[in-house]
């Protein structure tokens, strides 16, 4: 029996042995699993029938080249990977296979012979790739890696290999297999054929252009803060083994530089080797400033280096001495380069091989500055108040901040109770990071082993964690003790940076890594703003050193702009710059050990440049890169990153503030003492006039409604000028040049600034202005025709706006945050503890505007006290001061004039300044609010109400049923122990309560109504409460406001709301407990009630008016009664200010001069509380400043009740944002991502021309052309808005007041008689005529007019629609429609006015209902599909609408339709516009060049030859903003450095256009991709359409290689038509126009006109081809036979010299004749034929008198 025990342990242990060799499989069957963090089935999906799927997670990204028949280790980012392995790493799941079929790779193989690898498959048998789980071993390559071999095959192109990770083991514990856990992160390597890397990196060095990439990694700018000469950043390529690269071997490597610009020193195709060879170590290679001079380092593993990185320092580069620098032709220098702050330092890498052949492959443009990582208090010591946050939000706009506080919907900002609640439990967005993230659910679902194994809360190499605090005992552990399941290395206490920006009042969270084994990407953040040349990009973000060991904190923060396609997907990215913070080793005050566990700030701040090609993008990525090279300590937190940005170019500067007791309303001039500079930087202006060396700069002050202002003089007091004052710029630093007596130069951070005017303007300085700038252009002597700057044009040039400075006092807590309000105790006796100090707000002389001064010094008074209270003190703490509010006094205790912070001067006033503040004791507390909410600090609980609402409540009192207001109770904190109840009194003590003080009255005791502003003191009654008391534990306090039926005269003391106010109410309230206490007083509680209009109109002014944020109370006012069609008996119009609209609010959107629409974006809110988390728009506008936490009163449009609850109350609900009752859209009013409006009811108006004919579109559903009317008399919709509108007779008519209606290509549209009906669809039209024949296949392929009432106009669907007629009775000036009308039935009546009993009932269900349907989710595109349909026979085009309340780019349209020709039509003032320069062979973006679609309009697109579309896609991404960026604009010809010839017809005041391009290469024939149909719509017969003939096509764009008897003709209503073509002046030799009839020549001259007579076809010729010049007779000569066919089924047959036409026949493909004419001399011929049966035809033509026949073959249109 022994031996046979034996014997089993020896066959279990060989089959052990067996199961771990490499290539065996599992016997377990594989299944996915969707992981913890993912809704159940939701999968990435590859091929769902055989369940491939992946699992969503966190994903890296690697890019390895592989030469023909190479292997590569897929190396794993782990510590110790090559050897043994360590702890730290994960050991739960890995998982090979092809990412793109998720299955086996057959190129793939486990590393080594000791692998855990096995193959394992699912329930279909398929080999889902190499599995190893639960290991109980450190993983390392021999155990878990993989190696992957290129096959043989010479077409393989590459092969994206996954390997799946995850540290838990959920699902596949112990020995079982149950499903693959939930997964840490994927990383992916995409290989690739090592000669595509190598050619890629040929190419790269051979691009050319400024903006271009320079090399395959093109670092592009770098910028770095070191604290001093030893400090240092790092540099590194991608890739994380240098052996990737694979590279062609190039020649020269020492004399032809990648940064070179003279020709002789630049890089060559013939420079390089057809050789691919294998990089195995790099040389850094520097050059200086100017790139005339070089030296390198040449890195590899063998001399101590990692080749992948570069430290660059200051003194790195100037303790190389001169022997070792090389000029460009590789000889040495006399001497040494030195290197300062501010240099512009060239980096390149180059690829070396083993046996020394060379090729670059990477650069960097780097700039060092001495603004190196600090602490706040640092900042503050050092006087580097313009790092600071409040700094920067004061002066640049905020277009990202990324907390960690809203990464998911469960977080919260309360304070943490406990290890679980301080960690979040879902991980950020699955694109937003990349490393892999720590489940607190899954702490005890890992392998087993100690806590380095299985840090629970904390992460393992490689992984992220998002914290409210690190060690504290209880929550978040201390150290690497284990305490409280948490791993930190230091024990310094942290909290997040939210925890800090509230003095403690909130808990946000931190994101912690511990950085894996490899420098790569961390996280990425999106953000939206309108940036360009001339910018400046600030970005501060906080960084937490937590580690120990020798790898501190350096990050890489690289700003990218991107370009998305229509479905949202990323289809460019281009690195812009980056922002390194430094090695923090090094590069901070003090040891590395006593900076652990402090938030520093990584400050960096650039201009962008022209060749970072910033204007072509809109959308931006922030992507921050760990630049530790190895995972030994590496640990640190970050949090608070925060972009600015400020497109204004040009700094407004005052040399001194205006003192506080000066500049009254009265007197607002600004003392001539005074001066204004304006200054911009150097290299901007420089760039902006290039390429010439100098240029006349205007300037002129702009005022605040964008008027120049008045009364400024730009000259001198003997010769005044007050038009615009005059520089000149120049593309060079002349440091003696003067400006206003003034240096005209100044360095500033080692950059060069331009003063542009240095001198006393009379400015007010109460007004707000900004400066415009114009540089002069040639040919404009009106200089107010100047492309003047303005904000509402980001990238023209022009200043922010400003107002003068004057001087001001601050008050803050002793952490800087602003307060009002300080608290004492009860008792008299007990010390007061508080501490508040003085910020002096004065001009900052270097940067503009204004600055917050630290630790000035003052005397301090309290009220009229004539002494101070505190002398010579920077603080104001403990002292006593009576409860209520003071007056603070201060002033300067400087006695001169200037104080010095940070080395630098600022001017101060030494007047006196004053402050309010509120004393309050700390009795018992009632805080009113939503319970769970974490308040901001000094935030002022604020409800919004509505008059509705306040009316809807007095109804109910009325009906004896509620009509209370409940206000939430979120908590409270009572003295003594025994108090049950909370007494509300008159007035506060602290003695024995007193019944008679009791009352249920809420006074005002604040407001900014101008009507009880100066009441506040009488004790006016707000609101009265429900009872004199309320219970403890309340959940909420019930009120009711004072009757509204009153006035606010001052003889009432009941307040009166009014609408755009705020009134602040107060209750005073004591305790009726005694017991546990020996001092008991009251406590006050404050509530903000904001009266939000019921009528409010979009009015941007937030952000000095550059704002698009619906949610931003700044951007509203209330309506006023002439845009609502409202009488003032019935609504009063009062200056007000404005709110967010709420669910009761009617919206007005007006048409907008230079203003931005508004713009929706994702809201996102906590789940828990309802508070919104994210509001800022799509564009990254911010909405007011804690708003999220204002509470709405509940209202509901939709029910009987309107919200009321059971008892008849009216309750409050969280702030929600994006929400209106009803929309009304203004002629030319827009809104951008209207899908994520919230609405009930919309409304659209379109103003139009009389008897002029529109191509429209409705934007509401339910619209049928019987809503197309107008009252009769005025011919305009000026009903009261938002009120139903339904036809009456006494004030509609059809008749005297008719509108005309078309359909394109439609058989469906109905003539109605009295009598019955016929179809009103006919091809034909009412074309021209001509010979007998009606031109009819030149007419577009319109209905004709129909009167069909029923007509329901689909989505997207483009209708002809003309108000009126030359005989309508009533409107003079152009007509104003409103849709929707509320009719339901529509009746016929006869010409003559007769009423029919024929009527139509229509469908109105969702007539107030956009087309565009309502989504909120994130990333919601509002997507919709016009499906094309079956066009008519000849045509070719589709009329589509703009389903959008916005703006279209027909750029981005087309972009996204790729089927469709990139010429098209629309309809402008009546007249038919082609637009063909649309270049959409670029991915990028240019707003200048595209062509926009308004709101309501459509327009005629074709698709491309031979191509089909099922359905045109439309999505938001393609609306953008209209007057922001420009009207309609199409690319000039002449960019091209192409001849453009254009034709203009006019006739009765109608005029139309063509166009000849004149190109080399361009074909004489039709060509799809250089000419366009015409398009001729017979129903505008008033204008004269002019065309030329390409090939047999009519055309409306001829590009051809020279103008040769060019077929010219126009068809209109008019006989003669006058005939201009300009351009000529460009042509080499004369151009004739050639009429055959006559048999003359006409010389055409550059503007002038000549007369033609219309619809004569073939008869009219342009040639540069004659022999004599003059008006005589033609030369005989032979020529041609032109045939061609201008339009459906006609045939022209044209001779214009020598023999003329005999004889005319036109034969089927088959031979038989059907059709023929005699011409008898004739010099054109015109033959009409079926294009509907046969479409080509083969022509043959005789000649007279002579023997010649000539045959051809047509293809007709």
């Amino acid at each position: 029996m022994k031996g046979n025990g034996l014997f089993s342990k020896y066959i279990l242990f060989i089959l052990g042995i067996i199961s771990l060799m490499p290539g065996m499989a599992y016997s377990q069957t594989f299944k996915h699993y969707q992981g913890i963090a993912n809704k159940a089935g939701d999968y990435e999906v590859i091929d769902a029938a055989y369940d491939c799927l992946r699992q969503k997670t966190h994903v890296y990204d690697y890019y390895i080249a592989l030469p023909s028949g190479g292997s590569k280790d897929l190396s794993l980012p782990f510590s110790g990977y090559s050897g043994n392995g360590t702890d730290l790493e994960p050991r739960g799941y890995f998982r090979w296979y092809n990412y793109d079929t998720d299955k086996a790779s057959a190129q793939l193989k486990a590393y080594s012979a000791s692998t855990l690898l096995q193959r394992m498959k699912d329930t279909h048998g398929i080999d889902k790739g190499l599995i190893a789980y639960n290991l109980s071993s450190k993983p390392n390559r021999n155990l878990v890696g993989a190696v992957y071999t290129r096959p043989a095959d010479a077409s393989w192109s590459g092969e994206t290999i996954a390997c799946d990770v995850s540290r838990y083991v959920d699902g596949c514990n112990g020995t079982s297999f149950e499903h693959e856990p939930t997964l840490s992160i994927r990383y992916i390597f995409h290989i690739m054929p090592a000669e595509k890397m190598a050619d890629d990196i040929k190419l790269k060095l051979l691009e050319t252009g400024r903006d271009r990439d320079y090399t395959y990694e093109d670092g592009k700018g770098v910028s770095a803060g070191l604290k001093d000469g030893g400090a240092s950043m790092t540099l590194r390529l991608n890739q994380n083994d240098v052996t990737n690269y694979y590279f062609h071997p190039m020649n020269n490597i020492n004399t032809h530089h990648v940064f070179a610009e003279d020709e002789k020193y630049k890089i060559k195709e013939s420079d390089f080797s057809t050789e691919v060879v294998q990089a195995t170590q790099v040389q850094w290679r520097v050059y200086n400033s100017d790139k005339t001079q070089f030296v390198w380092w040449t890195h590899t593993a063998s001399n101590g280096y990692a080749p992948r990185f570069f430290d660059l320092s200051l003194n790195l580069l100037n303790k190389t001495g001169a022997s070792a620098w090389r000029n460009l032709n590789g000889g040495g220098v006399s001497s040494k380069q030195t290197f300062k702050y501010g240099d512009r330092i060239y980096v390149v890498a180059i690829a070396v091989s083993s046996s020394g052949q060379k090729c670059p492959i990477a650069n960097f443009t780097c700039q060092l500055f001495n603004q190196y990582p600090m602490t706040a208090d640092e900042l503050k010591t050092s006087g580097q108040n313009t790092r600071l946050n409040s700094y920067l939000e004061d002066h640049y706009r905020s277009v990202n901040t990324v907390s960690f506080d809203d990464d998911n919907e469960e977080q919260t900002l309360l304070a943490p109770t406990s290890p679980d609640d301080n960690q979040t439990r879902l991980p950020s967005k699955w694109s937003k990071r990349s490393y892999g993230f720590v489940y607190r659910d899954l702490m005890n679902s890992a392998p087993a082993g100690n806590m380095y194994v299985n840090p629970k809360h904390s992460p393992l190499h490689g992984e992220y964690g998002l914290y409210k605090s690190a060690n504290i005992k209880g929550k978040s552990g201390w150290g690497n003790s284990g305490t409280d399941h948490y791993l930190w290395w230091p024990t310094a206490q942290l909290y997040d940076r939210t925890y800090e920006n509230t003095n403690g009042t909130q808990y946000g969270h931190f994101l912690y890594i511990d950085a894996a084994d490899e420098s790569r990407q961390i996280a990425e953040a999106d953000f939206k703003a309108d940036l360009c040349v001339g910018s400046q990009v600030i970005f501060s973000a906080a960084i937490a050193d937590m580690t120990t060991g020798s790898q501190r904190p350096q990050l890489l923060f690289k700003l990218y702009g991107v370009n998305y396609d229509e479905n949202n997907q990323e289809t460019e990215r281009r690195l812009l710059h980056s922002f390194s913070s430094g090695n923090f080793s090094g590069n901070r005050e003090g040891t590395d050990a006593a900076n652990v566990g402090k938030w520093y700030q990584v400050y960096g701040k650039m201009v962008l440049q022209k060749e970072s090609g910033v204007n072509n993008f809109t959308d931006f990525k922030l992507v921050v890169d760990n630049m530790c090279k190895s995972t030994s300590g590496a640990d640190y937190a970050f949090d608070d990153l925060r972009i600015y940005t400020k497109s204004s170019k040009v700094d407004i500067i005052q040399s001194s503030p205006i003192c506080p007791d000066k500049n009254t309303a009265e007197d607002s001039s600004v003392s001539s003492n005074i001066l204004t500079k304006l200054r911009a930087l150097q290299e901007t202006m420089a760039a902006l006039i290039a390429p010439a060396t100098e240029k006349k700069l205007y300037f002129r002050f702009v005022d605040a409604e964008g008027n120049p202002a008045k009364n400024v003089n730009y000259g001198t007091a003997e010769n005044p000028n007050y038009q615009w004052g005059t520089t000149t710029i120049y593309n060079y630093v002349d440091e003696n040049q003067k400006v206003d007596g003034k240096p005209m130069y100044e360095k500033i951070n080692d950059e060069w600034y331009v003063v542009l005017a240095n001198r006393y303007f009379n400015l007010q300085s109460n007004q707000t202005y900004y400066v415009s700038f114009a540089f002069d252009e040639e040919g404009i002597t009106d200089k107010n025709q100047l492309s003047w700057g303005k904000p509402s044009d980001v990238c023209s040039l022009y200043s922010t706006n400003f107002q003068m400075v004057q001087q001001k006092v601050l008050v803050t807590d002793s952490n800087g945050s602003i307060t009002t309000t300080v608290t004492i105790p009860c008792d008299d006796n007990a010390k007061p503890e508080y501490h508040i100090k003085a910020q002096l707000q004065t001009v900052d002389q270097n940067n503009g505007g204004s600055i917050q001064l630290n630790g000035v010094l003052y005397d301090w008074y309290v009220d009229d006290a004539k002494d101070p209270i505190l002398k010579s003190s920077a603080e104001f703490k403990d002292v006593r001061l009576g409860v209520g509010d003071h007056t603070i006094r201060v002033v300067p205790t400087n006695t001169s004039g200037t104080i010095n912070q940070g080395g630098v001067d600022y001017q101060i006033c030494l007047g006196e300044m004053s402050f309010k503040l509120r004393v309050v004791k700390n009795g018992p507390q009632l805080d009113l609010g939503r319970p769970g909410v974490a308040y901001p600090n000094n935030y002022a609980r604020t409800v919004r109400i509505g008059l509705p609402q306040v009316a809807l409540l007095a109804e109910q009192e009325a009906k004896g049923k509620g009509g209370y207001f409940c206000v939430p109770i979120s908590g409270e904190n009572l003295v003594a122990d025994n108090s049950t109840r909370l007494y509300f009194v008159t007035a506060g003590g602290k003695g024995q309560l007193d019944p008679s003080q009791y009352t249920n009255v809420m006074y005002l005791s604040d407001t900014n109504d101008p009507a009880y502003k100066n009441r506040i003191g009488e004790s006016l009654t707000l609101a009265t409460l429900q009872d004199k008391y309320i219970m403890s534990k309340s959940s909420q306090l019930k009120l009711k406001f004072t009757p509204q039926s009153g006035d606010a005269s001052s003889a009432s003391m009941n307040v009166q709301l009014h609408e755009g106010y705020w009134y602040e109410g107060v209750l005073i309230f004591r305790e009726n407990g005694t017991t546990g206490t020996t001092v008991l007083c009251s406590g006050e509680v404050y509530i903000r009630f904001a009266v939000v209009p019921e009528y409010a109109t979009w009015n941007p002014t937030a952000n000095s008016k550059m704002s698009a944020a619906w949610n931003n109370d700044d951007n509203w006012r209330r309506s006023d009664h002439g845009e609502l069609y409202k009488g003032t008996d019935e609504y009063t119009d009062y200056s007000s200010g404005g709110y967010v609209p709420m669910k009761f609010t009617k919206v007005t959107i007006p048409d907008l001069s230079g203003l931005y629409f508004p713009s929706l974006g994702y809201i996102a809110y906590q789940k828990s509380t309802g508070i919104a988390t994210r509001l800022s728009n799509a564009k990254g506008d911010a909405a007011t400043a804690n708003i999220q936490y204002d509470m709405l009163a509940r209202w509901d449009a939709n029910t009987e009740s309107h919200g009321l609850n059971a008892e008849g109350n009216l309750e409050c609900e969280p702030f929600y944002g994006n929400t209106c009752d009803q929309i009304y859209f203004k002629p030319g009013g827009e809104l951008l991502n209207q899908c994520y409006l919230k609405y009930n009811k919309a409304w659209v108006e379109k103003q139009m021309k009389p008897n002029t004919w529109y191509a429209l579109t409705s934007p509401l559903q339910d619209t049928y052309a019987g809503d197309i009317y107008v009252p009769a008399a005025s011919g305009r919709q000026e009903s009261e808005a938002f009120k139903p509108i339904t036809f009456s007779a006494s004030v509609n008519n059809r008749v005297t007041s008719p509108v005309y209606q078309r359909s394109w290509d439609d058989a469906s549209a109905k003539e109605v008689i009295l009598g019955g009906s016929y179809d009103a669809y006919d091809y034909g039209g009412t074309g021209i005529t001509f010979e007998n024949q009606n031109l009819n296949a030149l007419s577009a392929h319109w209905s004709h007019v129909y009167n069909q009432v029923d007509r329901k106009y689909q989505p997207m669907e483009g209708v002809a629609i003309r108000m009126g007629d030359k005989y309508m009775v009533g409107a003079s000036g152009e007509v104003l429609l409103r849709l929707p009308k509320a009719d339901t039935q529509y009746a016929y009546v006869s010409a003559s006015q007769q009423q029919s009993t024929l009527s139509k009932n229509v469908d109105k269900q969702n007539a107030y209902r956009l087309v565009v349907n309502a989504d909120t989710l994130e990333n919601a595109l509002g997507k919709m599909s016009y499906s094309p349909v079956k066009l008519s026979d000849g045509n070719n085009y589709y009329l589509v609408g703009n389903p959008y309340m916005a703006t279209l780019s027909m750029y981005k349209f087309l972009k996204a339709n790729p089927s469709l020709k990139s010429s098209f039509y629309v309809y402008e003032n009546g007249v038919l516009k082609l637009y063909n320069q649309l270049d959409m062979s670029t991915t990028t973006y240019e707003s200048k060049n595209d062509v926009k679609i308004s709101p309501m309009q459509s327009f005629f697109v074709r698709l491309k030859d031979g191509q089909s579309a099922s359905q045109l896609n439309f999505t938001s991404a393609m609306t953008v903003d209209r007057e922001v960026f420009g009207g309609v604009k199409s690319a000039s010809d002449e960019e091209q450095n192409l001849t453009t010839l254009t034709l203009t017809a006019a006739a009765s005041g109608y005029r139309s256009r063509s166009k000849i391009v004149l190109d080399a290469s361009a074909s004489e024939d039709y060509d799809d991709a250089e000419d366009a149909q015409l398009l001729y719509d017979a129903q505008l017969k008033e204008v004269p359409v002019v065309y030329t003939v390409a090939g047999d096509e009519a055309v409306a764009l001829n590009t051809l290689p020279d103008v040769d008897w060019l077929p010219l003709g126009v068809v209109g209503k008019s006989s003669s038509v006058g005939l201009k073509i300009d351009g000529i002046s460009r042509l080499s030799s004369p151009l004739y126009l050639y009429d055959a009839a006559t048999r003359k020549y006409q010389e055409l001259k550059e503007e002038e006109e000549v007369k033609v007579m219309a619809n004569e076809h073939g008869r009219y010729f342009l040639t540069q081809t004659r022999s004599t010049t003059g008006i005589e007779d033609a030369e005989v000569g032979e020529s041609d036979v032109k045939i061609y066919s201008p339009a459906r089924g006609l045939i022209v047959v044209s001779k214009v010299n020598g023999p003329l036409l005999n004889k005319v026949e036109v034969y089927t493909l088959d031979g038989k004749l059907v059709a023929a004419k005699k011409a008898a001399g004739a010099v054109s011929v015109s033959i009409p034929v079926s294009s509907s049966s046969q479409t080509v035809y083969i022509i043959r033509v005789s000649l007279m008198d002579t023997q010649t026949v000539i045959t051809k073959k047509l293809s007709l249109r």
